[in-house]
């Protein structure tokens, strides 16, 4: 039901919590929702995810829903009855009515694009409804959607431009009309906010490197180690200060990186760029388009909500089924950030309909839930993360050619069940509700049911889309049978996608291209060590100071997971798991280790999140959140939960591995 604010004019704001209306309203909500001019050309998924952020209130008459003068900090719709725009007469000192807004009229709006306070007070005039957007919400959709300011901007402007032909509306035509003082205070924030040297972390990097730079090029290269080699291995320790103080894209400081290399000599264009010329980039760019465009059809959110909707089992069947849910939907969308963004803004509303309050135990228990299965749990398939492709691209040739779909799975299945299984129990320890933590249910929030009602019956692209994905799992599974590359299967899917207008412009648009650089890059650098013989000066460096821990498996694979897990503290887990990969494999056969093994590792050590700026995935869902559901000390112990089960079930997994013949 609506919280229902009683015939009170002096109450300035509705209360805290408000609650959800009557399910049989959704299909008006939605009606509503699609017929708004501001919300005039966004999208039906767009609208779908909009609506996880509305809150429906309803006032009674001669209510007041916000006064002037105060914060603006929300969007409201009129869904039902009336409400008047009341101004403030400077001479009299009286408020008088100068609009009254009916069903489907905005106010509060330009609180979603400025911080001014109201310039109008809004008031009931006959018992109504509203729909209010915070604009915390709004913020962060327009993050993940930027046409949803486009096209509010785009709105507003238009509305903006026909009160310029009625001046004496100005003013008064809406709650947050733009007035000279707040013009002014934009300019002087705009002149304040202009940018001032001072010493950042782009100075220091940039000073980093030209000291690396300068003392390696002068000494004398090691013992053994050619001078090419050398020079390869100068230019790449002097592009780290960029990549861990994260001042540079990846895929442009790769780009300059395999630029130094060709122009002091260390190596051909080709072979810096060879990386670009292999499958596995062919295949790393295909699934990328592919991901997109599916999840542009609303056919992955769709899923979301039935899983949402059809949850059962109390707590730990909650927490069970959104990890379960990350897991399968994994090879889809080759990228957890992208996943977890999915899900993120419905979890919040799962939160209220399950009764569980904000930053409760349970609640942030299930938020750690969907963090380990649609983020966490990325090398479970090697479609469920660009970064496992690339560790696959990186290994040695003989290892390489031995990895496919089926066989990175069933080498993965040991460490990825007990990872997965223990974080689960981690979870319900951690996390389990303390009595009287779940609120009584009452009658079940209707926005699950409005997101259904705007993404309507399942389009022609959906059906196109889920056809083409289970045929592409279907083939990757079954590579060992047909024989053909993955990156051959994911081009022919994305030419189906292509031809059927499923993949389109914008398709190409949400790609992370800045990844589909660095991947091409990486793959380039484990071609750049074998030509100027860096991967073998490095094995033998390695090998000798690592002594006793290469006689033993069990040693070398512990002392790996700890390594990866310090390498996440400063690299990036993309390019962490990629280098170790690549430093280590040569020397995996000393101990024993099939390199396989190491790259299975790096992908699920190097993707620790004991800081929030470790994990893009974590902070995605963070952010998608609105940092409301849990705070970073209750999601602590996940991080070393996952720290500690990648030791313990890579330990556990020594036996099976023996088994496989990988030891």
């Amino acid at each position: 039901m609506f919280e229902v604010l009683e015939n009170n004019p002096d109450r300035d704001t509705p209360a805290a919590e408000p609650t959800p209306n009557a399910p049989s309203d959704h299909l008006a909500y939605a009606r509503l929702l699609r017929q708004v001019d501001l919300f005039a050309g966004l999208d039906r998924v767009t609208l779908a995810k909009l609506a996880a952020d509305l809150q429906p209130l309803a006032f009674k008459a001669q209510t007041t829903v916000f006064r002037q003068d105060e914060p603006g900090d929300a969007l409201y719709l009129v869904a039902n009855g009336a409400v008047g725009v009341y101004a403030r007469d400077k001479i009299l000192g009286t408020e008088v009515q100068v609009r009254v807004l009916r069903w489907g009229e905005p106010f509060g709006e330009m609180a979603l694009l400025t911080n001014n306070p109201r310039t109008a007070t809004i008031k009931a005039e006959t018992d109504c409804e509203v729909l209010r957007l915070e604009r915390a919400s709004f913020v962060d959709l327009v993050r993940q959607q930027p046409s949803v300011a486009l096209s509010i901007a785009a709105t507003l402007s238009h509305r903006l431009a026909g009160m310029l032909d009625r001046p004496g509306e100005i003013g008064s035509a809406g709650s947050d009309a733009p007035t000279p003082a707040s013009d002014a205070r934009v300019a002087a924030a705009v002149v304040a906010a202009r940018p001032r040297w001072r010493l950042g972390r782009g100075v220091l990097a940039l000073a980093a490197a030209l000291i690396v730079f300068a003392i390696g090029w002068t000494l004398p290269p090691p013992t053994e180690l050619p001078v090419k080699a050398w020079h390869a291995l100068v230019l790449l320790l002097a592009a780290l200060p960029a990549l861990v103080l994260d001042v540079l894209l990846e895929g442009v400081l790769g780009l300059l990186l395999a630029g130094a290399w060709v122009v002091f000599g260390a190596t051909t264009p080709a072979v810096a760029l060879s990386g670009f010329a292999t499958p596995a980039w062919v295949l790393v760019v295909s699934v990328l388009v592919i991901g997109s465009a599916i999840t542009g059809t609303g056919l992955l959110y769709r899923l979301a909500l039935e899983i949402i909707q059809h949850i059962r089992g109390g707590f730990p069947g909650e927490v069970t089924a959104l990890a379960v849910a990350g897991l399968l939907m994994g090879p889809a969308v080759p990228n957890a950030t992208s996943r977890v963004i999915i899900i993120a803004p419905m979890l919040k509303e799962l939160v209220e309909a399950l009764g569980y309050r904000a930053q409760s135990r349970a609640t942030a228990g299930l938020a750690m839930a969907v963090l380990i299965g649609f983020g966490q749990m990325a090398a479970m398939f090697l479609t469920s993360s660009t970064t496992a492709v690339l560790v696959a691209s990186v290994l040695p040739p003989g290892a390489r050619e031995n990895v496919d779909w089926l066989s990175w799975m069933l080498y993965g299945l040991p460490v990825n069940l007990i990872m997965f299984v223990g974080l689960l129990a981690s979870i319900f320890w951690l996390y389990w509700p303390s009595a009287g933590e779940r609120r009584p249910l009452g009658e079940r929030s209707t926005t699950l049911a409005l997101q259904r009602a705007l993404l309507g019956p399942n389009s022609r692209n959906e059906k196109i889309a889920l056809g083409v994905g289970l045929g592409l799992l279907l083939a990757f599974a079954t590579q060992p049978l047909h024989g053909v590359d993955p990156a051959w299967v994911a081009v022919m899917a994305m030419a189906v996608l292509a031809a059927t207008g499923v993949v389109t412009v914008d398709s190409l648009r949400m790609v992370n291209w800045n990844f589909a650089l660095l991947f091409g890059i990486l793959i380039s650098l484990a071609t750049v060590f074998a030509r100027v013989g860096l991967d073998r000066w490095i094995a033998e460096q390695i090998a000798s100071v690592a002594g006793g821990l290469l006689a033993s498996p069990l040693a070398f694979i512990v002392a790996l997971v700890a390594l990866c897990l310090a390498a996440s503290l400063v690299v990036r887990w993309q390019a962490a798991a990629a280098l170790i990969t690549i430093a280590l494999s040569p020397i995996a056969q000393t101990a024993g280790v099939n390199p396989v093994i190491v790259g299975l590792i790096a992908v699920i050590a190097c993707n620790a999140f004991f800081l929030p700026y470790q994990s893009t995935t974590y902070l995605a869902l963070y952010a998608g959140t609105g940092g409301k559901l849990f705070t970073h000390s209750q999601a602590r112990p996940t991080a070393f939960a996952y720290a500690g089960w990648a030791i313990i079930s890579a330990a556990l997994s020594v036996p099976v591995w023996r088994w496989m013949g990988l030891l």
